[in-house]
């Protein structure tokens, strides 16, 4: 099976802006939003694409599970196979597994659809480790899963969700385009003299994809509350994937608001 990857931004000129902006040192906002900028066309298949629909497709189950009256035998219906003893690790495996069982296999694996698994394992962990006592990460009965998994059902929990994965994926993709550059941009005469000073721009990068991923909390709390009442408990794939898409559409949105706002 071929492999879609994300474009070759180096060579194009708005990539080549991006650069420059970094050189002549940029504030994260403007480098993160000419990035979004020259990465459009790169994403302009995403509403095509199937691994990335399916992290989204798992996200909103999590929250419908709580629905049922057996949330982990519903995960299992939609393909989600938590066993009935485990542990946080183990909730991750049958996520991550989940997220392999695409329903069209004949598309492609792409960059961005292995950017959104490891986001949505990675969110799902963060959401859940403070809620459960530390003995029981590694000891989980189906009691214990259940009532950790039943948190997501909340239209709050759904939302705080929804922006942990939004905001990792966000700064997952920033990562995947700006870290070949960011290394040239290392060295004496160079924007960071020091290691230490490019992980402090790293790390302000990821703050502000936090922040910007704040207006998808809000949108998902909305979103899901009226889905799950209009579908009865039951959310179509066509309505995911229009999430999908507008979700992602809000953040580039909001990333080059920010930048804007800082110019002024």
């Amino acid at each position: 099976m071929g492999h879609t990857r994300l474009g070759t931004l180096p060579q194009s000129r708005k990539w080549r802006e991006v650069v420059e902006l970094i050189a002549v040192g940029a504030n994260v906002q403007q480098v993160a939003s000419s990035t979004v900028n020259a990465a459009d066309s790169a994403f302009s298949f995403v509403k095509d694409d199937r691994g990335y629909h399916q992290a989204v497709w798992i996200l909103t189950q999590l929250g419908l599970a709580s629905s049922h009256s057996d949330p982990l035998a519903y995960l299992r219906s939609v393909g989600v196979d938590i066993p009935a003893n485990t542990s946080l690790p183990g909730i991750a495996v049958a996520i991550s597994a989940a997220l392999s069982n695409l329903p069209d296999t004949r598309h492609p694996q792409s960059d961005l659809a292995e950017l959104a698994h490891r986001a949505l394992v990675d969110a799902v962990v963060q959401r859940l480790e403070p809620k459960l006592q530390q003995q029981s990460l590694f000891n989980l009965d189906s009691e214990h899963a259940r009532q950790a998994l039943l948190q997501f059902g909340s239209q709050k929990e759904f939302a705080k969700l929804s922006r942990e994965f939004f905001s990792r994926l966000t700064q997952e993709c920033m990562n995947y385009f700006l870290s070949k550059t960011l290394a040239t941009q290392l060295g004496e005469g160079q924007r960071f003299v020091t290691t230490n000073q490019m992980a402090h721009f790293e790390e302000a990068m990821e703050k502000h994809c936090r922040e910007s991923s704040k207006i998808v909390e809000q949108f998902s709390d909305e979103w899901f509350s009226k889905h799950r009442f209009t579908e009865n408990k039951n959310i179509s794939r066509e309505s995911v994937e229009g999430f999908a898409s507008y979700s992602l559409k809000k953040i580039r949105d909001e990333l080059k608001v920010r930048a804007k706002r800082d110019e002024q």
